[in-house]
């Protein structure tokens, strides 16, 4: 009886000293973005160019707003605005953020593209159009605000259907 009572002290032991081995990292205390500057009055000018209904999807986070179908030929604005902001890490990163208060719903920036989503015709499947943006905007004339978006066919994968700052 005496060895078993010796075996599982030393057992409750061993893994008690465990636990006091494993470190906790100091928390890390984030760095904000600073905002360098705003777009303002931006708009996407969708046109439906295909030969079937073009239905527009809000963002998942608005998930009780209705559809927008558009027929062939019928146009609709999205209104938009970014921010240019800074990260200030290690090292200075410049980034474009839509800000999500003042944008459209049915645009969204999950990453660095602005993206509408949309489903052609009768199909159920959701498509994401890819809309390439870039510092230009923040420079440009008002009268080259409204962006023409004209949607006459899904959207290649990995592809931006348009780019508001040509290289």
């Amino acid at each position: 009886m005496k060895v078993r009572i010796y075996h599982l002290l030393g057992l409750a032991l061993l893994l008690g000293g465990l636990t006091a081995c494993v470190s906790s990292n100091p928390a890390v205390t984030p760095i904000p973005n600073v905002t360098i500057r705003h777009t303002v009055g931006e708009a996407l000018l969708v046109k439906n160019a295909t030969t079937a209904a073009l239905t527009l999807l809000a963002g998942p986070e608005h998930p009780n707003l209705p559809e927008i179908t558009l027929s062939p030929g019928q146009s609709t604005g999205l209104d938009f605005s970014l921010t240019q902001e800074q990260n200030k890490g290690d090292t200075v990163v410049n980034e474009l953020v839509l800000d999500a208060e003042h944008s459209s719903p049915y645009v969204q920036q999950p990453a660095t593209d602005l993206i509408i989503r949309a489903r052609f015709g009768s199909s159920r499947a959701t498509k994401l159009i890819p809309i390439a943006i870039g510092l230009c905007l923040f420079d440009e004339p008002a009268e080259r605000h409204k962006h023409p978006v004209r949607i006459d066919k899904p959207p290649t994968a990995g592809v931006p259907f348009l780019q508001l700052c040509p290289e």
